[in-house]
């Protein structure tokens, strides 16, 4: 029976453990298996039941509180307002709103395990968990250096191809003649490099809670390494995004000790803001900034628009949407998964703005509201491994303001069942990293 209780930790842990390799694996092990579409759907198909079994041994054990029930109406109000909107909107592309509810419903899914999980097994070390992550993205990393060396053919070794869903290799506006950008075993560079600023974030917080000096310089190389491989995604809101995390993090951590310093410099400072953005403005038509930097060059046999140019036209087009029709166009409609539609696609650019598309308004308020509850909740748990969720929460935020980044499996993965699993722990004596 105790064994019973322990299973959907156990779930977490490998899902934790697998879901940043499944593309990877998925492409290659097909090859020899086939079911190309089991392998992809299958990890779906695993949280639904490992999220279903958690729900049912929760209420089974009576280990159910005011906070798990207001998680799981929150997550039924959520998958309701997805099916609902799916069968006023009966013209969708059926593959696309098949796809458009289970990218969605991932995030709550999740969080609900994550938090299931940890009132039928409250004894795990989270320390313990974190070594796990730690370990997966420094695989992950290595791989992903070491695949900036290679050819950009190497990954059709291992069944990636356009036609089998995963392209091999991505390059900065398509333009062969610039360096590969990595992706290592995930779908994409910009995956890459949001699944990265999690593990970072926790590494800068072991490497300043730290006593031994050994420590220190394995932790810090590892941090090194993950900073790496995010530069080599070439991802400018992965960047962002770490910089954002890593501040947040020094800062809550060191505020009494940057405060005065930054009272008595900050003209320097100011000055140094200044001539950066002054550099920049002098550079802005070189070569190195428009490929590396603002992703600016552009194909002028396709078109004068450049991939900036293409993010507002989209992130405009989707609000138009929302305004025109706020009930929503139903699930599949917008995002990664309307490239399915053979009538065409249309990627908001912007995950929030792509919820809103689809299932309107109200469901917008839902998912905005699973995030401010599992947010405060992690605020109000005095942990400190929760700062490094908080930290990293804002990263997300910012690169799901210009990406769909919750809809890479491995990134919604590792943070909302890391939430899930801490917020459960409460209000019980935080663990010290």
């Amino acid at each position: 029976m105790r064994n019973l209780k322990r299973t959907p930790f156990i779930a977490s842990v490998i899902l934790l453990a697998y879901m940043p390799f499944h593309i990877f694996l998925s492409q290659w092990l097909s090859q020899a298996t086939g079911g190309l579409e089991a392998w992809k759907i299958g990890k779906d198909l695993a949280l639904f039941a490992a999220t279903l079994f958690t729900i049912c041994l929760v209420f089974w054990k009576g280990k159910g509180n005011r906070a798990f029930n207001i998680l799981l109406i929150l997550t039924a109000a959520y998958g309701a307002l997805h099916l609902l909107l799916w069968a006023f909107n009966p013209d969708i592309y059926k593959r696309s709103a098949e796809l458009g509810v289970i990218y969605n419903m991932r995030l709550p899914l999740y969080v609900l395990l994550g938090y299931g999980a940890a009132l039928l097994y409250p004894k795990f070390a989270f320390s313990s968990l974190t070594k796990v992550i730690l370990g997966v993205s420094t695989i992950v990393t290595i791989f992903g250096i070491v695949q900036y060396f290679l050819p950009g053919d190497f990954l059709t070794h291992f069944g990636y191809g356009v036609d089998r869903g995963a392209r091999a290799a991505f390059y900065i506006d398509d333009n062969r003649d610039l360096p590969v950008r990595i992706m290592s075993t995930l779908r994409e560079p910009n995956a890459l490099g949001a699944y990265l600023i999690l593990p970072a974030t926790a590494l800068a917080a072991l490497i300043l809670r730290a006593k031994e000096r050994r420590k220190q310089l394995m932790m810090g190389a590892a941090l090194f390494l993950h900073l790496i491989a995010i530069l080599l995604t070439q991802s400018r809101s992965a960047l962002v995004g770490v910089v954002l995390a890593l501040s947040l993090l020094g800062w809550w951590q060191y505020q009494s000790w940057i405060m005065p310093r930054l009272k008595r410099f900050w003209p320097a400072l100011a000055a140094l803001v200044v001539l950066l953005g002054a550099g920049v403005y002098v550079m802005r038509d070189s070569a190195f900034v428009e490929s590396y930097i603002v992703h600016s060059q552009k194909d002028e046999t396709v078109s004068d628009l450049d991939s900036n140019d293409y993010h507002v036209l989209f992130v405009k087009k989707g609000l138009e949407g929302i305004k025109d029709q706020p009930l929503g166009h139903g699930p599949g409609t917008a995002g990664l998964a309307s490239i399915q539609n053979p009538e065409g696609s249309f990627l908001t650019e912007n995950y929030y703005i792509q919820i809103g598309y689809e299932i309107g308004v109200l469901g917008l308020a839902v998912f905005l509201a699973i995030n401010v509850w599992v947010y405060v909740r992690l605020r109000q748990s005095g942990d400190p491994w929760a700062n490094i969720l908080l930290a990293s929460f804002w990263a997300y935020v910012l690169t799901n303001m210009l990406l769909h980044t919750w809809s890479n499996e491995a990134v919604v993965t590792q943070w909302w069942l890391l939430a899930g699993l801490l917020i459960a722990r409460q209000p019980k004596r935080p663990e010290a990293l």
